[in-house]
């Protein structure tokens, strides 16, 4: 197996893990909290992550890209490790103590966003994207096991009813701190000591930060002020509501978007060797896996929302089907716009280009939530969110249509995709007329499988060549194990 395949396998293996343990704690604390508890907890991480994203700039992205550069040269690694992590500390130290400030004067729950301030502490000490950077996915993935295992027991046996949404929020927060803490075992083997930073170096980075900046801002607009002008503007209990909906989407997008966080070194790496037409046919080849996996799980997940949030969520979410059902179209749109960003924007440095969207679409969601969540609520903001990322998702289409060929991606099976996926539906439709399930588990159950089913044997049949090579590859496991037995 590749390099790439290997890492592609330890990131997907590696969100499976960091998503799967918290979303099986999704049903039981939804039930012990309540949806006004989740809301809280909700709004006041929504406002510690908007400090956070403030005071990183671009850095996340900038310090993998990097990192990749120089990862074969140690002296080289060790002064790009300073300087950037410096940049990191420093700023977040001040977000810090504003941060304190602000809580003591303005904020209610003030006890909670006290505790909520591990977080900042916690990503002061992040260096994942250093080892998103040396490709070394294995080391993130063991702590991420090791955490999460913990955090998912410890909610478990801590939180017991509602009045311990405080220790819901310390356990989540030291998650992130211990993980974080756990990725220094051993650093000094890779980059050696800490080099005496240069004031010159840390003007350079930074200028170069503040051009992923205004991507990063605008990101982090839609994706956590949606939270907090429904606390302002609405109830925690719409929060949470629109919390616990969006989630679900959320565990399927991060999943389908977890091989970008591989491209991105490896495009730059391709990028730093001038083989431009290399980088065409990855994103081209991207786009085709991409629409093979996720389509389907689009389709699969809007016909079994109905049944599923009911029973997954408990009583009192209801309103979280109908904004989870919004949201569907993300799953695909976010895989192919992440993997866009990893694959040609920020390796190649296009942070206009890249960052222009995203800045169109912040100002559209802010704008649509103003106008659509003091009437709406939560689906108001749902639909803002589904509004903003497609408008982001034409814009990048449109500046890369010299570089994505079409007539690849339709010649590679996207129409198959979509027969496939009408066909799944039109199935289920008629199985609904002459099926009578009356569990909502179960009928989630069955139609998941129905259309499994059905769409792997509709690309058999239209010979779809991902479908082949995976029944070439399972099948030809299965006649060497029989030969040596």
């Amino acid at each position: 197996m590749s390099s790439t395949s290997k890492n592609i396998s330890y990131v997907i293996l590696q969100q499976f893990i960091l998503l799967f343990l918290p979303l099986l704690t999704i049903p039981y604390v939804s039930r012990v909290l309540g949806a006004s508890g989740i809301g809280v907890v909700s709004y006041t991480t929504s406002i510690v992550m908007l400090f956070i994203n403030l005071a990183l700039l671009g850095s996340e992205l900038y310090g993998i890209k990097e990192t990749a550069k120089v990862k074969d040269e140690k002296k080289k690694l060790s002064h790009i490790f300073s300087e950037i992590f410096f940049i990191r500390f420093s700023l977040l130290l001040i977000a810090t103590v504003i941060y304190f400030i602000l809580t003591y004067s303005y904020f209610d729950y003030k006890f909670i966003f006290y505790l909520q301030a591990l977080n900042l502490l916690a990503y002061m000490l992040d260096i994942n994207w250093f080892f998103q950077g040396m490709e070394q996915f294995k080391k993130i993935l063991y702590r991420n096991i090791l955490v999460k295992s913990l955090g998912f027991i410890s909610v478990f046996i801590f939180v017991k009813d509602k009045n311990d949404v405080y220790i819901y929020v310390l356990i989540l927060s030291l998650s992130i701190l211990l993980g974080n803490i756990f990725m220094w075992i051993n650093l000094k083997s890779i980059v050696g000591s800490f080099t005496k930073v240069s004031m010159n170096k840390i003007k350079q980075h930074s200028v170069s930060m503040l051009a992923l900046f205004m991507a990063g801002f605008s990101i982090m607009i839609y994706m956590l002020t949606d939270k907090i002008m429904l606390g302002i503007f609405s109830t925690t209990e719409e929060v949470g509501l629109y919390e616990q909906g969006q989630k679900i989407i959320n565990v399927l997008v991060t999943i389908v978007t977890a091989f970008s966080a591989v491209m991105l070194p490896k495009a730059a790496q391709i990028i730093k060797k001038g083989n431009m037409g290399e980088i065409s046919r990855l994103i081209n080849q991207s786009i085709s896996i991409i629409s093979f996996v996720v389509l389907p799980i689009c389709i699969i997940f809007a016909i079994v929302s109905s049944d599923f949030m009911p029973w997954f969520l408990g009583p009192g979410f209801e309103k979280s089907t109908i904004i989870s059902q919004i949201l569907v179209p993300l799953i695909f749109i976010k895989a192919i716009g992440v993997m866009l960003g990893s694959t040609y924007f920020i390796p190649m440095d296009k942070n206009k280009e890249y960052t222009l969207p995203l800045v169109v679409g912040a100002i559209l969601n802010v704008v649509l939530n103003l106008f659509l969540i003091p009437k709406y609520g939560a689906v108001g903001s749902a639909i803002s969110t589904l509004s903003t990322e497609l408008l982001i998702f034409l814009v990048q289409l449109i500046l890369l249509r010299k570089i994505i060929s079409y007539s690849y991606i339709f010649k590679n099976g996207f129409f198959k995709y979509i027969i496939a996926s009408l066909f799944i539906i039109f199935a289920v439709i008629i199985c609904r007329e002459f099926v009578s399930i009356s569990s909502n588990f179960m009928s989630t159950i069955f139609y998941v499988l129905v259309s499994g089913v059905i769409y792997i044997g509709m690309m058999l049949i239209l010979k779809d060549k991902y479908t082949q090579s995976i029944y070439t590859l399972i099948t030809s496991k299965l006649f060497k194990k029989k030969n040596v037995m």
